[in-house]
């Protein structure tokens, strides 16, 4: 029997994350669904249900904003917690309060540039991606 990892991907659709940003991440995901299918699942202050989506194994996707609020960490990591999922990745720009504890595995991917404004500290994994 093999057993692929349920993953939830996270992106900060914040207007404080540019779209250069926001290209930056896509490619990320297009690297990683080379392997494994997510669900993708886009935030801002809150988690819109009808936005979340399967990105299945070596399906090609490009960047769409969907929205452009302010950042809760909160919104993602509750609609996470909810659900049976093995992990978590954030793609943000680390711009606001840290979140309520993941019931699940959480890592952070992020910009060099943004890492240098992280609004809190953490413990868990912080990946740090650039062009």
């Amino acid at each position: 029997v093999q057993r692929r990892a349920n993953l939830a991907v996270s992106i900060d659709m914040s207007g404080s994350v540019s779209d250069s940003m926001m290209a930056i991440f896509f490619s990320e995901l297009e690297k990683l669904t080379k392997y494994v299918g997510i669900t993708v699942v886009p935030f801002d202050t809150r988690v819109d249900d009808s936005l979340v989506y399967e990105w299945k194994k070596g399906e090609s996707h490009k960047f769409k904003r969907v929205m452009q609020g302010g950042t809760d960490f909160n919104a993602p990591t509750k609609w996470v917690n909810k659900r049976d999922f093995d992990g978590h990745i954030i793609l943000t720009d680390m711009a606001a309060s840290k979140p309520v504890a993941s019931k699940c595995q959480r890592m952070w991917v992020t910009t060099r540039a943004c890492m240098s404004y992280q609004y809190f500290t953490t413990n868990e994994i912080i990946l740090v991606v650039d062009k």
